[in-house]
């Protein structure tokens, strides 16, 4: 995603261009919604969050000082309220669910058999779920910075570079989450034979 042209929108925001705001809410829309999804238990919760982020986003825009960093400041304001959100629904004792947002293919290179209309078989589809849920479990078993790490370079495509900044560590500690992360997620997997 191009740093320059985000800091290029919110100038031209600040100068009275609304609908430079709209684009650079559709530039991070996809990204931020999927990981805000990954983060809190019901869509619902992650359409709130969106929404009260890019609120928080116009709040602050006016001493935002464009560097080519608004892709992470933004998801340094969404984990936050992700994380604050996670925090106040375990203190009032709401059930946390989770929910499948794992939209990419099962392994790189595995392929489902379709239908003649093009749809998988419904043997197919049931398996796919199962593989899903079983990934989602799993991720949701990895202790919390490495999962961020995770749910933010596999979900949002982020680059480590910029994940570094929003966790606000070296970029040596993302790569070790990201290496620990996967490390345990295949041998969760493999355990549960969802890799096989």
């Amino acid at each position: 995603m191009d740093a320059d042209r985000d800091d290029t929108l919110i100038a031209t925001y600040l100068a009275g261009d609304v609908s430079a705001f709209n684009e650079l809410v559709q530039r991070h829309k996809s990204g931020l919604f999927a990981y805000l999804c990954s983060m809190v238990s019901y869509k619902e919760d992650a359409e709130d969050l969106f929404q009260e982020t890019f609120l928080r986003v116009i709040a602050a825009l006016p001493r935002y000082r464009a560097r080519g960093r608004f892709r992470p400041w933004i998801y340094r304001i969404a984990r936050n309220l992700a994380r604050d959100r996670v925090r106040s629904l375990m203190v009032r004792g709401v059930p946390l669910r989770l929910e499948t947002t794992y939209s990419g293919e099962i392994e790189s290179g595995q392929t489902v058999p379709e239908l003649p209309d093009g749809k998988p078989s419904p043997r197919d589809a049931a398996a796919i779920r199962e593989k899903r849920d079983w990934i989602e479990k799993a991720i949701q078993k990895l202790p919390a910075p490495q999962k961020e790490v995770f749910l933010l370079r596999e979900y949002a495509g982020i680059p480590f570079k910029e994940i570094a900044r929003i966790q606000r560590c070296p970029i040596g500690t993302v790569l070790a989450r990201m290496h620990y992360a996967l490390h345990k997620l295949r041998a969760e997997l493999e355990e549960e034979r969802v890799l096989h």
